[in-house]
């Protein structure tokens, strides 16, 4: 895709660097089915790094190139499952809210993409792993950790065609689920969703 086809919005004079649009929901134990993401100002750059609720700024602009899903679950220590039965925990919570979540992202009206949680990985953080604690009577304990995917920074989904983010577009990123997810331990967990790209602004 050709910059230079949106130069009209920035008066022939554009700075591309790359960026990323996040922003962070809870996702609350076997309630929620439905998250809306940078729909809201949350004033912690640990959460999001939205200037305004569901809209750029102008005149600046982005260019979507990939997007990402962070499932921020942390580590935990479980009973051991019985031989057969699945085991709760970190790996499972993660592995439940990809399989069965969709995202879709909308632009204006218009909807842009929508794509099955499982397809969308975070391209970092930890990686999940299972450890008994070593005890050979049951139930025994079980330690675990898991993110979305391997955390290599390659393992991201790369869109087929990049996707223009214009100046003072409305935006919403939605997360869905079929039912809720009764997460083990009881906690809510936090879900990142990144917009990965080039940031589009004036040269200053």
């Amino acid at each position: 895709m050709n910059y230079q086809d949106y130069r009209s919005q920035f008066g022939g004079a554009i700075e591309k660097i790359g960026g990323a649009l996040y922003d962070t929901v809870a996702y609350a134990t076997g309630v929620s089915v439905l998250l809306n993401f940078f729909n809201v100002v949350r004033n912690n750059l640990a959460l999001s790094n939205m200037e305004l609720a569901g809209t750029l700024a102008s005149p600046k602009a982005f260019m979507i190139r990939a997007i990402r899903v962070v499932i921020l679950q942390p580590p935990m220590s479980m009973a051991r499952a019985a031989a057969g039965a699945i085991q709760p925990g970190a790996v499972n919570n993660v592995a439940t809210l990809i399989n069965t979540g969709v995202l879709t992202l909308t632009i204006g009206a218009k909807q842009y993409c929508q794509f099955p949680l499982w397809m969308l990985p975070a391209g970092s953080g930890a990686c999940g792993i299972q450890a008994s604690d070593g005890d050979v009577a049951d139930p025994g304990e079980i330690q675990d950790m898991a993110t979305n995917g391997e955390p290599d920074i390659f393992n991201v989904r790369v869109l087929t065609k990049p996707i223009f983010l214009g100046p003072q577009i409305n935006f919403i990123s939605v997360l869905t689920w079929p039912v809720g997810v009764a997460l083990a331990g009881g906690l809510n967990v936090n879900i990142q969703v990144i917009l990965d790209g080039d940031l589009l602004r004036p040269i200053q």
